[in-house]
């Protein structure tokens, strides 16, 4: 009878069910109301976090994803004129055949082999002179300021520098004897292209290098002057390597731009009151979908280019960023 009482009787730690393992050690396990419990207050802690999060996040779905779920949606129709027809995937398939879309990407792609590898070594080389130099302070906001110049107004000021009538080389030319030189022409503009990007962001570039330099413990550096090296010496084998994870994201970053560049290419070569030249229009793919769009009225086309286009990038991102991570695993 004493034996039924004591196991009628409730566990001493009331809502802990205690189990034994193999190995001899006691565990408790929270019962069912333990459970809900935990729940509860872990549901409580994510709605404040949520609600910390839904100015950010109610933007951010009217600014990005809705316009994005509404473009995909227009893609999969056909337009002409104020008519539309529905016609599910073939603007997609179109322009996978679309030769003229693909050509367009000579010019990112020489972007991406020579502008920004040859950014990315100047910017390295200014920022360690930022260390060096007295009053780097004035030389810092004197790089900066293309960077704070709108795209737009800085190709208008490089096509007055490049212009065949106002160009204040006109007057040294003249005086070599070369008379009137087209300074500009459709083979040499990708270098002129790379001339104004690198002033416009090697500036910008060279800050965030010397943000990161800031950040190496100067015990490193320190240590291999006690060990004889001067400062070149630390800097290429100890500071510079230590920026790797710098240099990717500006990599990752300025590739987005040269993918999506417009602003430079229409205001040099575009249909306008400061273009140089014509430039055909699949110049870059970022001109062909404008015309597409507003030379051609063929929005429902240029909408799933552009979409095209927005996945490429994404693409190349991610999968460089994956190939980086890979190779950086490797070396550690």
């Amino acid at each position: 009878m004493i034996s039924r009482l004591i196991l009628r009787q409730p566990p001493p730690n009331r809502g802990k069910v205690i189990k034994k393992m193999a190995t001899g050690k006691m565990i408790q396990f929270p019962s069912r109301a333990g459970k809900l419990t935990n729940f509860l207050r872990s549901m409580h802690v994510s709605m404040k976090a949520y609600l910390f999060l839904a100015p950010f996040l109610l933007f951010f779905i009217f600014v990005v994803v809705y316009p994005v779920g509404y473009a995909g949606y227009l893609s999969l129709f056909g337009q002409r004129g104020a008519r539309m027809w529905f016609v599910g995937l073939s603007n997609y398939s179109s322009i996978l055949t679309d030769e003229k879309f693909w050509q367009g990407f000579g010019i990112p792609v020489f972007l991406l082999l020579v502008q920004i590898p040859a950014m990315l070594i100047l910017a390295i080389f200014i920022g360690l002179l930022y260390e060096r130099i007295k009053h780097s302070e004035v030389y810092r906001l004197i790089f900066y300021l293309p960077y704070a110049i709108p795209a737009v107004i800085a190709s208008i000021i490089w096509s007055y520098i490049f212009s065949k009538t106002m160009s204040p080389f006109i007057p040294l030319l003249k005086f070599l004897g070369f008379g009137q030189v087209q300074l500009i022409t459709l083979s040499c503009l990708p270098w002129i292209l790379l001339i104004i990007i690198l002033w416009e962001w090697t500036g910008y570039t060279s800050l965030i290098i010397y943000a990161a330099l800031l950040s190496i413990p100067k015990e490193y550096t320190e240590q291999a002057s006690i060990d004889g090296a001067n400062y070149f010496q630390a800097a290429f084998y100890i500071k510079v390597p230590l920026l790797k994870n710098t240099v990717l994201i500006l990599f990752i970053f300025n590739a987005i731009g040269a993918l999506q560049i417009f602003n430079e290419t229409w205001m040099l070569g575009g249909v306008g009151n400061f273009s140089l030249m014509t430039l055909p229009p699949n110049y870059t793919p970022a001109m062909y979908v404008y015309h597409q769009a507003f030379n051609y009225g063929a929005f429902t086309y240029s909408i799933a280019m552009a979409l095209i286009l927005a996945a490429i990038i994404f693409i190349f991102s991610f999968a460089f960023m994956k190939m980086s991570a890979k190779v950086l695993q490797s070396h550690e």
